[in-house]
């Protein structure tokens, strides 16, 4: 059984290395060698090209996200599931993990807060999740197929899939450089920078911090568009290359859990070849795309409007609709909404139920709305 380690958020799992494909996509970067000397010069295409062929037998350390996006603090509605509510908990304050990785059929993550403990184990193709807040058991058996992919529907987490989401990016509206190395949870790093050339994105620059023996991203910082400070921030305090022992992915539940479940799951294809699938319904609502890379916008039907929030409160009888009728009222061919920016992140809530995000100026927005 796992220590008793609090948190209520919801988990992604760990992928340790980006794809390789991505290397193909650089034709059009600017690339500028690493010139310091605590480590071998390698170019930014010699990088990634060795962190998309990296071979990792394991590893493990304890990884820290801070969000600060500027948004509102949201009363949680009633009725609201709890991964929904755990994915908008990551998008502020600070959340510690720690991540255990074997293998690419031997992995675990354990989020850590103050309120309960959510932990996920992968051990061949059986897949854990607990809850401690819930006392719930979640089990599925993976299909005999499933690579090193894991369930899509959780929010990341790990420095690994922050770089392999932003390596998705990559196209040749995108400068990759290399900075000045860095030393991240003790251990010299290489420094690659995605800038993106698209005005409308609100992405001023991505650091990924790439572990100079394994190859392993051991940092990722999003900036906003002409800021020095980061928005985003998840990197590892502690690092070990050692292999975790198998002890770490075997998990039993505990006396009088509720054990659900759950049909095995079709695992997505690799980063790049289908970066931005449909994601699936959840209670009635269809969530997906428009757009790529850099200028993607994320859109959700069914949201609950104004006046559906205004008559639903949540556990401390605090409604969300006070905090979305503060924003600014826009309007347009595509309808009237609200609108929330930040320096990094625009949104749009339609008064007839649909959400628009992403890290793009609000015209943006407004086109996606205006989409049939």
């Amino acid at each position: 059984m796992p220590s008793r380690r609090p948190s209520r958020r919801a988990l992604r799992w760990l992928v340790p290395v980006a794809a390789a494909g991505v290397v193909a996509l650089l034709a059009s970067g600017a690339l500028n060698a690493n010139a310091n000397p605590d480590l071998p010069t390698r170019s930014a295409a010699q990088l990634l090209a060795a962190v998309g062929d990296a071979k990792v037998a394991g590893f493990s350390g304890t990884v820290v996200e801070k969000a600060s996006l500027g948004l509102p603090e949201l009363p949680q509605v009633a009725g609201a599931d709890t991964s929904q509510a755990g994915l908008v908990g990551l998008l502020s304050g600070s959340h510690t993990a720690r991540v255990w990785y074997a293998g690419e059929n031997k992995q675990r993550i354990a989020l850590l807060d103050q309120l309960g403990e959510q932990d996920a184990f992968r051990n061949g193709r059986e897949l854990w999740q607990w809850n401690s807040d819930t006392r719930t058991a979640s089990h599925t058996t993976l299909p005999a197929d499933a690579q090193a992919a894991a369930p899509q529907q959780l929010p990341a987490i790990t420095p690994s899939q922050a770089a392999q989401q932003a390596l998705a990016f990559i196209d040749p509206s995108t400068s990759v450089r290399t900075d000045r190395d860095a030393v991240v949870a003790g251990r010299a790093a290489y420094v690659l920078v995605l800038t993106p050339k698209d005005a409308r994105s609100r992405v001023g620059s991505v650091h990924i911090s790439v572990d100079g023996k394994t190859l392993v991203p051991l940092g990722v910082q999003v900036y906003p568009r002409g800021s020095q400070h980061a928005a985003i921030d998840i990197s590892f305090t502690r690092f070990s290359d050692a292999i975790p022992s198998d002890d770490n992915f075997t998990w039993t539940p505990p006396p009088g859990a509720i054990v659900k479940q759950v049909p095995g799951i079709q695992l997505p294809g690799p980063v790049g070849k289908d970066a931005h699938p449909k994601l699936p319904s959840k209670t009635g609502r269809q969530l997906n795309t428009v757009g790529t890379g850099w200028t993607t916008v994320f859109t959700a039907t069914g949201v609950p409007g104004l006046a559906e929030l205004g008559a639903v409160d949540g556990p401390a009888g605090k409604s969300a609709a006070p905090v979305l009728g503060k924003l600014p009222a826009v309007k347009g061919s595509w309808g009237s909404g609200r609108l929330f920016q930040s320096a990094l992140i625009s949104a749009l809530f339609t008064d007839d139920g649909r959400a628009f995000v992403g890290a793009v100026d609000p015209d943006l927005l407004y086109h996606a709305a205006a989409v049939k």
